[in-house]
């Protein structure tokens, strides 16, 4: 089954339950591609590297397991993303003076521009959300709450 087919059988069937969480699956794809799509063509980064980037910044000597924990995800997938990032030139790895198993991201100059990656994809995501009137994104937020909500309990 295509993706047309797959919004159309679950707005046909919009009841079933069973629909509801696959065409939320299916949408945040779209919206990983989407963002994937904004910041390639703009800076040459993948998702997921946006996505180590912006936890570095957000924290200072941030460690490969750090962000591995922040990240949700394992030890060797951030490697490979570091690895490449300090290819392109947005961070290098330090090793800790007093315990040489701890490996620190340090940014540099070129990851000053993350603040504004931020902005810039922040925008673009909102322009997604103009399909819908104040009233439809208040209901859409506060179902999206909701599932949110007893997802985490």
């Amino acid at each position: 089954m295509n993706e047309v087919d797959q919004v159309s059988s679950a707005m046909a069937d919009h009841a079933d339950p069973d629909r509801v969480l696959p065409m939320l699956q299916l949408i945040s794809d779209l919206v990983g591609k989407r963002c994937d799509r904004f910041l390639g063509a703009k800076y040459g980064l993948t998702l997921p590297q946006y996505q180590l980037l912006l936890a570095a910044v957000r924290e200072s000597d941030a460690t490969l397991g750090g962000l591995s924990e922040q990240l949700n995800c394992s030890r060797g997938n951030v490697t490979g993303i570091v690895d490449r990032l300090e290819r392109d030139g947005w961070l290098h790895r330090e090793r800790s003076a007093e315990d040489r198993r701890v490996i620190t991201v340090k940014l540099t100059e070129r990851s000053e521009q993350v603040e504004q990656i931020s902005k810039e994809l922040d925008e673009e995501l909102a322009n997604l959300a103009k399909v819908w009137d104040q009233n439809q994104r208040v209901t859409l937020m506060a179902l999206l709450t909701r599932i949110y909500k007893e997802l985490k309990e």
